[in-house]
């Protein structure tokens, strides 16, 4: 791999436009990171055991003083590579960003949007118009005297026919 950090920027750039390449570079990456991790993972499992092997005068018995002190010593190390491991998984999130910004998918991904609008769309219009259809026939004045059920009425409805003042 060349050192020069713009030639790399502008090899992984390329590859992964390349749909054949893309797997290559997101393996390659990944593999690399995760050999680092393990690198540096063993490392600090040697260091550890060398620190927790010397004991110092006044240390706590059975080890306990030297244990803390070699956890203590290698927490960088670990921490490096836990975050190698998380940049391998970081690679995969960024191949699978990069193909979801390929203009075939965002094509595809707008036309089953706005389908998805217009079938959301109708199927509002068509409640909408049941809705409206099912008011106006309960509010139409009914062709009989007793009328339809659900049909509107008036107060008088309810008392039957009586004439004022008789």
């Amino acid at each position: 791999m060349s050192k020069d950090i713009a030639t790399r920027v502008t090899t992984g750039v390329q590859a992964l436009a390349l749909p054949g390449q893309r797997e290559g570079w997101q393996a390659q990456h990944r593999g690399s990171l995760l050999t680092d991790a393990q690198t540096y993972d063993a490392l600090a499992d040697a260091i550890q055991a060398d620190l927790k092997a010397r004991r110092l005068d006044g240390d706590l018995p059975w080890g306990l003083s030297a244990a803390a002190r070699a956890r203590k010593r290698v927490k960088p190390l670990r921490d490096a590579a836990k975050a190698m491991r998380q940049a391998a998984k970081a690679i995969n999130g960024t191949v699978a960003a990069y193909e979801e910004t390929q203009p075939e998918v965002v094509l595809k991904r707008r036309e089953d949007k706005a389908l998805r609008k217009a079938q959301r769309k109708q199927q509002l219009g068509a409640a909408a118009h049941n809705s409206a259809q099912a008011t106006l026939q309960r509010l139409a004045p009914a062709d009989s005297d007793d009328g339809q059920a659900g049909a509107p009425k008036l107060l008088g409805d309810y008392f039957g026919k009586q004439q004022r003042g008789a």
